[in-house]
């Protein structure tokens, strides 16, 4: 999983621990921890993520089955095998949501590399 997207993560979780009022030192620590990943995450990526915020519940989704957390659709081979490769923060082609897989794996070890692939085991478009 890229690194971004891990603090993405942790990014939201931190603000949903937030916003569920956790006991007041807890706040502290949680507001403080969002606080060091906003400085540390790219500032386009902080605001594409505030703009996805103010519209949805989640920014940053799960992808499983092939399908977008967020919106439910699923994704093309090219944006799965982009998901895949782990280079690079994604987003899903339909909603823009941040995306990462299920268990932070890639499809290949997952099982689904033969799915991704059509079944065949070169990549097809």
């Amino acid at each position: 999983m890229h690194h971004t997207t891990v603090k993405l993560i942790s990014l939201q979780n931190a603000e949903v621990f937030l916003a569920r009022g956790w006991p007041k030192g807890s706040q502290t620590a949680f507001a403080e921890h969002a606080r060091a990943l906003r400085h540390e995450i790219p500032p386009h990526i902080v605001a594409a993520y505030d703009q996805l915020k103010a519209g949805h519940k989640e920014a940053v989704v799960v992808v499983f089955g092939g399908k977008c957390g967020g919106c439910h659709a699923p994704l093309s081979k090219t944006a799965l095998a982009r998901l895949n490769a782990e280079t690079e923060i994604n987003r899903c082609e339909h909603c823009e949501r941040f995306i990462y897989l299920a268990g932070g794996h890639n499809l290949a070890s997952s099982g689904q590399s033969h799915q991704l692939n059509g079944g065949h085991s070169g990549t097809h478009e």
